[in-house]
């Protein structure tokens, strides 16, 4: 059995994140996992660990923390649909708007248009591409980064997608 193929629960994911070193040590931490992994919250705790000199959130710790969630959150919609897929992220860009002087906050969110356009295209094409876009937001609502990230899919055991 292939990595892809696993289906976890959304405790297992959001524990074994939790304990990723690359995470942990940056203090990003998953809040919550909705159980059909629809949505991701994610907060980044503003401590010595990630300060810059400034006093701020480092760059690369926002940028760490907008990286890994779309991609496992279809891995684990699609596993749970018995669809085995590789995804992973394929590109992604930050943009910083303001220093990030508390804890941030992030949203992760699809939607059943996003899951259902991927069969779509994975049934066309066999592959699929898609930009999906997270903020990460102060304890005052301010809005300290915007970052996008593309997504990847292959079906790379070119299941029949058509019974969705």
């Amino acid at each position: 059995m292939k990595l892809n193929e696993i289906q976890l629960s959304p405790k297992l994911v959001r524990l074994i994140l939790n304990l990723f070193p690359p995470l942990l040590f940056n203090r990003i931490k998953i809040q919550s996992i909705k159980k059909d992994f629809m949505e991701i919250k994610v907060r980044i705790r503003h401590s010595i660990i990630n300060k810059n000199l400034h006093r701020s959130i480092f760059g690369g710790t926002i940028f760490s923390a907008i990286d890994p969630y779309f991609p496992i959150m279809y891995w684990q919609i699609f596993s749970h649909k018995n669809l085995p897929m590789e995804v992973w992220l394929k590109s992604a860009e930050i943009s910083f708007k303001n220093p990030a002087e508390t804890d941030l906050y992030l949203i992760f969110t699809l939607k059943e248009k996003d899951i259902h356009n991927a069969l779509k295209g994975l049934e066309k094409d066999g592959r699929f591409q898609v930009w999906h876009e997270v903020e990460a937001v102060d304890e005052n609502g301010i809005i300290c980064a915007e970052g996008k990230v593309l997504v990847y899919i292959r079906n790379y055991k070119n299941l029949k997608l058509n019974t969705f």
